[in-house]
C-alpha cells in the first residue's frame, strides 16, 4: 500500500505538471497586440472537421464559408475552456467567409476590428490549436502577397506565416494587432488568407432572407468536400457516379480552393480536360495563387503540354523561385520546346537556389538545344 505521504507527492507532481502544460500553452513570444488575438480565437467543430474561428465582437464569430457548410449549428470552445452552440447568419457575398452568432446573444458589429494599414510583409496567425486545446500564435511571415486591387473577391492573400491544420477561421493579424485577413487554407509552406476587406462586405449582406440559397451553397461545398475525401483513396478508374459528383457540386460550390482540390483529383486520375477546367475556374478568381499555378503546371507537364506550361511555371517561378519541382520542371519544358531564353533564365535561378541540380540541368538542355 502506498504511503500517504507518497499519494500526496504524486498528487503534487500531477498538479504541477498540468499548470507547466497550462503554461506553455498560454505562452505567447509574439508582440503584445497580437498575443491579445489569443482571447477572441475559439475552436470550431462540426460534424465533418475541426476548425477556428475569430470573434469580432460580443457572440459574433467570423470563420470560412468551408467550414460552416450548411450546418444549422456548430460548437465553438472559448480560451477559457468555455463551450457554446453557434449558429451560422446567411449571406450572398462569394467569398469563403461566413459569420456565427452563439446562442443567446444579440450582439452587433458597428465598424469591426481594427484593419491593417498598407500592405504588412511580416503577419501572424493567430488560430486553435488542436493538439493544445487552445488558441495559439504562430511564428510569423517573412513575406506576403496582397491581390491586385481589381482581383475578384476570393483572390487571397499567400504568405509564408505558419499555420497547422484546424487553425483555418483563424486571425491573421499585423506586428501591431491589426487584422490583416481570415486564415483559409495552407499546405505547410504558403498559407491563403482572406483579406479583412470583406468582412465588413459580408456583414452588410448579412440576412435571414438569404437562408434558402446560402444553405443551398453550403450544400454543394459539403457534397463537394465528402467526394473529394471519398476520392482520396481511389488512384485509378474512379467511378462514374464519384466522378460526376465531383464535376457537378464541386462546380456549384463556387469555392476556389475546392476547385483546385477537384483540379487536382482529376490531374491525378489522369483526366486533364477536366483537371484544367477547374484550375482554370481557380485562376480566374486569383490569378496568382501559387498552389494553383504548381497544380496546373503539374497537369501540363504530365500531359505534355509543353507550350501551355512555360507561362505559368514562368508565372510561378517569379512567387517561389527556390521550388526545386518547377525549376527542375522547367528545365524539362525549355529543352522540350527549344526554348534557350527560358532554358538560361531557369539555370540562373538553380544556381542562386539549388546549385547541386546544375550540372545535370546543363547537360540536359546541352543535348536539348543540340538537336
Amino acid at each position: 500500500m502506498k504511503s500517504l505521504w507518497t499519494i500526496i507527492t504524486h498528487a503534487v507532481l500531477a498538479a504541477l505538471v498540468l499548470t507547466l502544460a497550462a503554461g506553455a500553452a498560454l505562452a505567447c513570444e509574439a508582440p503584445a497586440p497580437v498575443c491579445a488575438w489569443k482571447e477572441r480565437v475559439v475552436g470550431i467543430r462540426t460534424p465533418n472537421m475541426i476548425a477556428s474561428g475569430t470573434m469580432l465582437a460580443d457572440g459574433l464569430i467570423i470563420t470560412n464559408r468551408h467550414v460552416v457548410e450548411d450546418h444549422a449549428a456548430v460548437l465553438t470552445r472559448d480560451h477559457t475552456g468555455g463551450l457554446a452552440e453557434a449558429t451560422p447568419v446567411p449571406h450572398t457575398v462569394p467569398v469563403d467567409l461566413a459569420m456565427l452568432r452563439l446562442s443567446g446573444t444579440a450582439g452587433e458589429i458597428d465598424e469591426g476590428p481594427d484593419m491593417a494599414e498598407g500592405l504588412p510583409q511580416t503577419v501572424y496567425i493567430v488560430g486553435f490549436d488542436q493538439g493544445r486545446n487552445a488558441p495559439r500564435v504562430y511564428a510569423p511571415s517573412s513575406f506576403a502577397m496582397y491581390p491586385r486591387q481589381d482581383a475578384a473577391p476570393q483572390a487571397r492573400i499567400h504568405t509564408n506565416a505558419r499555420a497547422l491544420p484546424g487553425n483555418s477561421g483563424g486571425a491573421v493579424v499585423d506586428a501591431e494587432g491589426r487584422l490583416v485577413g481570415i486564415l483559409a487554407s495552407g499546405d505547410g509552406k504558403i498559407s491563403e488568407v482572406i483579406s479583412a476587406s470583406h468582412i465588413r462586405t459580408v456583414i452588410a449582406s448579412a440576412s435571414p432572407d438569404h437562408r434558402q440559397s446560402f444553405l443551398s451553397t453550403g450544400g454543394a461545398i459539403r457534397r463537394c468536400a465528402d467526394a473529394l475525401y471519398d476520392a482520396a483513396g481511389i488512384t485509378r478508374d474512379p467511378p462514374e457516379d464519384l466522378v460526376s459528383v465531383i464535376e457537378t457540386e464541386c462546380a456549384a460550390s463556387g469555392n476556389r480552393q475546392l476547385f483546385d482540390q477537384a483540379g487536382q483529383t482529376f490531374g491525378r486520375w489522369w483526366m486533364f480536360d477536366r483537371s484544367k477546367a477547374f484550375l482554370k475556374r481557380s485562376l480566374a478568381l486569383d490569378p496568382d495563387s501559387p498552389n494553383t499555378l504548381m497544380s496546373m503546371a503539374v497537369t501540363l507537364h504530365l500531359n505534355r503540354e509543353s507550350a501551355a506550361e512555360r507561362p505559368i511555371l514562368e508565372r510561378y517561378l517569379a512567387i517561389d523561385p527556390a521550388n526545386t519541382q518547377a525549376l527542375r520542371m522547367a528545365v524539362q519544358v525549355a529543352g522540350a520546346i527549344g526554348d534557350r531564353d527560358f532554358g538560361y533564365m531557369v539555370l540562373d535561378l538553380m544556381r542562386a537556389h539549388n546549385p547541386a541540380a546544375v550540372p545535370m540541368a546543363e547537360s540536359f538542355l546541352a543535348e536539348a538545344f543540340a538537336n
